[in-house]
């Protein structure tokens, strides 16, 4: 067999570091070695996968191109296998890295995640932001195991994920708001006269998606949840804001829910859950757990 995993490996390699010695740094080997596995899989392919001139970085031709994009979806899958293979025959992975977002980590997500350390009590687990990392880099090593996240436009490659949920979005502020005072339902005159509070554009959240849930001419951009959350509670503004997550503000009357005089149709963003599938037996639990629940 001409294409092996290996080989595989080395063109990815080789195609994004644009270089051979930078290829055999982060892969552990000679500039030599490296050099010498691609010429061999050109000979044995009777094809050029790189134009290589002196003094210049590789380039893919357009066959090279063509198997690396190939590559893409298969490498990550073949370190997935390798990855879950180690956690099977160790029993259980030693960690797992999770990642959210804070306007689509609701309540039921976080009974998940209590529910998955009261069954697997020795696990070592990692919460993080996702705006901490690349949310296309999922497959890599270094970062996170499980995604759960509004839907991602982007394809991921070598990745699973389904659909968990739906944000719904309440138009709500803080009862020292002067929206708060008035005592009839708002007209859009009425938001366009105030500050809203709007999820700033990232990784997670495009442009689109931003925009679906603005109503004034005047915002301000919040990069994280708990600056949305901060500013809303302290009445700087009114915002759209996720109805499992506002519940409970709405009960202790820290937040007000705002009635309109018009009827729009919100955009309800969908959430997904996203995995890698080197997942072990604890990451798998989880997942089912999640989409069981979904269906549920």
């Amino acid at each position: 067999m001409h294409i092996t995993p290996e080989r595989l490996v080395y063109l990815v390699t080789v195609a994004e570091t644009r270089s051979f010695s930078a290829a055999a740094r982060k892969l552990g080997v000679s500039p030599s070695a490296v050099s010498q596995l691609i010429q061999n899989m050109e000979l044995d392919l009777n094809i050029r996968l790189f134009d290589r001139v002196s003094g210049q970085a590789p380039t893919l031709t357009d066959v090279g191109r063509t198997l690396y994009v190939q590559a893409l979806e298969i490498v990550p899958r073949l370190q997935a296998m390798e990855k879950k293979a180690q956690s099977y025959y160790a029993g259980i992975e030693d960690k797992l890295t999770i990642g959210v977002l804070g306007y689509s980590f609701f309540p039921e997500h976080g009974e998940a995640i209590k529910n998955l350390l009261a069954k697997f009590p020795q696990l070592n687990l990692n919460i993080i932001d996702v705006d901490e990392f690349d949310s296309h880099n999922l497959a890599d090593d270094t970062d996170v195991d499980i995604l759960i996240t509004p839907a991602d436009l982007i394809p991921r490659r070598g990745l699973e994920s389904v659909l968990i949920g739906r944000i719904k979005w309440l138009c709500v502020c803080a009862p020292t708001h002067p929206l708060a005072k008035i005592r009839h339902a708002l007209s859009i005159q009425d938001l366009l006269a105030h500050t809203q509070l709007i999820p700033a554009v990232s990784s997670f959240i495009t442009r689109d998606m931003a925009e679906s849930v603005r109503i004034s001419s005047h915002v301000v951009n919040c990069s994280r949840m708990y600056q949305f959350k901060q500013l809303l509670l302290s009445g700087v503004g009114f915002g759209l804001f996720p109805e499992l997550l506002a519940q409970g503000y709405l009960d202790s009357h820290q937040l007000v829910e705002l009635e309109r005089d018009f009827i729009v149709d919100d955009f309800e963003w969908p959430i997904e859950v996203v995995w890698s599938q080197a997942l072990g037996p604890a990451g798998e639990w989880f997942i089912e757990h999640l989409t069981v629940q979904d269906k549920d």
